[in-house]
């Protein structure tokens, strides 16, 4: 495996906040890895993802292939970089198939003309996220689960060589949820690489080959889910109780203990 990001010392301070969003993060990632980020409301994930696609000015440095995320060209990144935002909300209506279209828009002229092989990828992404009986509908007719898939899609036509997530599956039932995770873990498979943050824990176990754990802007711990997820930094991360269950090929499954926390409260 290559390195595909390094991370070191990563800060990063929102305008007119003295609290720092990202702390001194120092981390790098392997081509194929799939991340789970994790962490309580706050931690920094999703800032952190921002500061990988390039769209706050961060303190430290962030390389893709060993080139300054900074110095590399929108369009260049584009293509490198897809991102699954938490919301998506075009200004118009329009299709779902010209949202996913909208993937193919680093690689399209100036006039946006779709290529052959850019409808190609389009056509893969309907089918391959069991959507192509979406294809004509408008996007604000959809429902929000319907919406975030035909988002996904959209990232999925970009083809990139790196998958940003953050909080992909939200919105979607547990099928929809399971099917976009299992052909997220073939795009890595294929050479892809995935960081993905998560408020579902058990869903973080179930995907990611490593575990990020944020509290407070920091990397509170960092490893294979087995490792980092424990019943102590459930309570010092998230200051709740729980019961850890290894399942099947090791996942670790947490189970939140209501009566405890009652106890506690």
């Amino acid at each position: 495996m290559s390195e595909v990001l390094k991370i070191e010392n990563l800060s990063y301070v929102y305008p007119k906040s003295a609290k720092k969003a990202l702390d001194s993060l120092n981390f790098s990632i392997e081509k194929g890895e799939i991340i789970g980020i994790i962490g309580p409301n706050g931690s920094g994930k999703t800032t952190l993802i921002k500061a990988i696609s390039g769209l706050v000015e961060y303190e430290g440095s962030i390389k893709l292939y060993g080139e300054e995320i900074k110095s590399i060209p929108r369009i260049e990144l584009a293509k490198k970089i897809g991102v699954m935002a938490q919301e998506f909300s075009p200004i118009y209506d329009a299709r779902a198939v010209d949202i996913v279209e909208m993937g193919r828009t680093p690689y399209t002229n100036l006039f946006g003309d779709l290529s052959d092989r850019d409808r190609k990828y389009v056509d893969f992404a309907f089918k391959a996220l069991n959507i192509t009986h979406l294809r004509e509908r408008m996007f604000y007719s959809l429902s929000g689960g319907e919406r975030q898939i035909v988002y996904a899609a959209k990232v999925f036509a970009q083809s990139p060589e790196i998958f940003l997530l953050d909080e992909a599956t939200v919105h979607l039932d547990i099928g929809n949820a399971q099917h976009l995770l299992l052909k997220m873990k073939e795009r890595a498979s294929e050479g892809s690489t995935v960081i993905a943050t998560f408020h579902d824990i058990n869903q973080a176990s179930a995907f990611a080959d490593r575990i990020i754990v944020m509290k407070s802007g920091k990397i509170y711990s960092m490893g294979d889910p087995e490792e980092v997820i424990t019943r102590k930094m459930i309570k010092e991360v998230y200051n709740a109780t729980c019961e850890i269950v290894k399942g099947p090929s090791n996942v670790v499954n947490v189970f939140m203990t209501l009566d405890t926390m009652l106890v506690n409260q």
